[in-house]
């Protein structure tokens, strides 16, 4: 776990964090979905896969787009957690110790 400099508050940290879940989620699956053709008219997914719909924006991923997108959210988070913060922690202030 990061250590800041000042500590930041549980909560905080917390919305930070599911945040930039979601910012990588939507994003990530987005640009991966405009590549290989896996987006979708809103309203027409199923829960069951990794698929996001909102307002005309969505797409559908199965198989090894799926996993790329996964894949793509660990390294969103490691790296950038390796080089000064996620694109949430900065913008919330947070200073590494």
């Amino acid at each position: 776990m990061a250590n800041y400099n000042p500590p930041q508050p549980f909560w905080k940290r917390a919305v930070a964090g599911v945040l930039d879940l979601i910012l990588a989620f939507s994003g990530l699956g987005w640009i991966i979905a405009r590549a290989t053709g896996g987006q979708t008219s809103a309203g027409s997914v199923s829960a069951s896969e990794a698929a996001f719909s909102a307002s005309g924006f969505g797409f559908y991923l199965e198989g090894w787009r799926a996993l790329l997108l996964f894949a793509l959210i660990v390294a969103y988070f490691v790296l950038l957690g390796r080089t000064g913060g996620t694109i949430f922690q900065r913008l919330f202030g947070f200073r590494r110790a």
